[in-house]
């Protein structure tokens, strides 16, 4: 695969396995790479927009108010709305998280929860992820699991706050654990170490070795339980 192919199957398929592995051997290559499955993420979230369940009779309601009209509407004419909708909602929701990640005014606990919303729908995921996957990404920051805290399903790059950063998520007792590695160099302070929590998530945010550590879980869970769990099993290379 040379340079070209490469560039025009990433854009095609970012998560295509031949793509993957001709990334892992330049890191500029890989750096495109992960933005384009960043990217494809979002469109992808974005667009899951839930059918409200009563659809169906409001059109009918609809219909059968509807004034009759002797102008025949075209079927753009008459699905413009919806598809407007649909996009603004998109355009709203893509333009709110480039100005969370974007911004470095918010704390990091503030971005964690920021971006565990935006992501809401990755909480869901139940395909597990081995332990070597996550550790040919961990390793790119410098570390390795000697082994996975609970099983995880799902495991990318992001951007933490401008940096480049893991996003993993593995499951537990109380339901899934999200964990950002961010790299020192990232803009997370040593004020914004300790712990942090809204109405539905709790977190916690310590200094590693070469990275911030900084776990989401459900209010109700022991997330330093968990974030011991997961300093155990880390290891810096």
């Amino acid at each position: 695969m040379d340079e070209l192919e490469f560039r025009r199957r990433a854009f095609a398929d970012p998560n295509d396995p031949e793509v993957i592995a001709f990334a892992q051997q330049n890191p500029e290559h890989q750096k495109l790479l992960d933005e384009l499955m960043m990217l494809d993420d979002k469109i992808n979230l974005a667009l899951d927009i839930p059918v409200p369940p009563d659809l169906t009779e409001k059109l009918m309601t609809q219909t059968k108010d509807a004034p009759a009209s002797n102008v025949t509407q075209g079927w753009f004419g008459r699905f413009n709305k919806p598809f407007a909708t649909a996009a603004s909602i998109t355009l709203a929701v893509s333009l709110y998280f480039l100005s969370v990640g974007g911004s470095n005014d918010l704390q990091a606990g503030e971005h964690a929860l920021a971006h565990v919303y935006y992501e809401v729908k990755a909480l869901e995921r139940e395909k597990d992820v081995g332990l070597q996957a996550v550790n040919e990404k961990l390793a790119m920051l410098g570390g390795k699991f000697e082994s996975l805290p609970g099983k995880v399903t799902y495991a990318t790059f992001c951007h933490f706050k401008g940096q480049r950063s893991l996003h993993l998520i593995f499951q537990s007792d109380h339901g899934p654990v999200t964990v950002f590695v961010v790299p020192h160099s990232g803009d997370v302070q040593d004020k914004q170490l300790g712990e942090f929590n809204d109405a539905r998530f709790a977190g916690v945010i310590s200094s590693e070795d070469k990275a911030n550590m900084i776990l989401v879980a459900d209010r109700n869970s022991p997330v330093n339980d968990y974030q011991e769990d997961v300093k155990q099993a880390l290891r810096w290379l």
